[in-house]
């Protein structure tokens, strides 16, 4: 296929100089597309993210490269940027690699105008996202998990996440602290419900080291300031919520009288 070629005057568009520039030196993944959603030009990134070669790019519709429940979705956008319409910066979509694999892919568009008559040009440069949406939404799986299991629990449970505001409260929790869980949530543990006089096996610990052993499992003591300004001397035990990645997800903080 011939290069197309492009007005010096249009150079002026950021989307020119980088086809210009020759999108194969483009350190992202490119795809050059007609105004029918014909690929005219998929760079070497895009084409070692989906797996083909540049020949069996070229010439292809977009949305063959698309998952099947995405296509006539993609098709419709493709309709709507070149009439102007749905001009969003950036969107995601689900591609289908030569191996069967789907990845999802942050796409951000550029459209070409000349004067020629085979414009306009679209271009599409992709970013792989799959790895990051499946670990957000792993996340979100276990955040509910968590939140039905321990409003299951007869023991006064607590969850923080990992900047210590308050998550979660079972009803166990609620009486002994005498806060709602949807008054505490969002909230810094420490400022609704202040501990003190906190105490371990080893002995007293201050803010600091109380906090550091929390995050990495602890048991102990403290008087901690409910709801009223009442004091109530507790015996708590913390567990840090980790995924499969061993990342942490909050803290979870079982609560008694002591």
């Amino acid at each position: 296929m011939k290069p197309l070629h492009v007005p010096t005057a249009s150079l002026m568009n950021p989307a020119f100089e980088l086809w210009g520039a020759g999108i194969n030196y483009v350190p992202v993944a490119l795809l050059l597309v007609d105004g029918q959603g014909i690929i005219a030009r998929a760079n070497p990134i895009e084409c070692q993210l989906l797996g083909y070669s540049i020949e069996e790019m070229q010439g292809k519709p977009l949305w063959d490269f698309v998952a099947e429940e995405e296509k006539q979705l993609s098709q419709d956008r493709f309709r709507d940027l070149l009439n102007g319409l749905n001009m969003t910066a950036s969107y995601r979509r689900r591609f289908k690699t030569k191996t069967n694999r789907y990845l999802i892919c942050e796409m951000s568009v550029e459209i070409i105008r000349d004067n020629s008559a085979t414009g306009p040009f679209v271009l599409l440069a992709s970013v792989d996202v799959t790895r990051q949406v499946l670990d957000a939404c792993h996340r979100g799986e276990i955040a509910r998990w968590l939140e039905a299991s321990f409003r299951c629990l007869s023991e006064a449970t607590m969850i923080l996440d990992t900047l210590g505001r308050i998550c979660y409260l079972n009803r166990a929790a609620e009486c002994l602290l005498g806060w709602s869980e949807a008054e505490a949530s969002g909230k810094i543990a420490e400022e609704l419900i202040p501990w003190s006089e906190i105490r371990s096996s080893d002995g007293a610990l201050s803010g600091y080291e109380f906090r550091q052993g929390v995050a990495a499992g602890w048991s102990g003591s403290a008087v901690v300031i409910t709801r009223g300004g009442v004091a109530k001397q507790l015996q708590i035990r913390t567990e840090p919520v980790v995924d499969s990645n061993g990342l942490v997800l909050g803290i979870a903080s079982c609560l008694r009288p002591s």
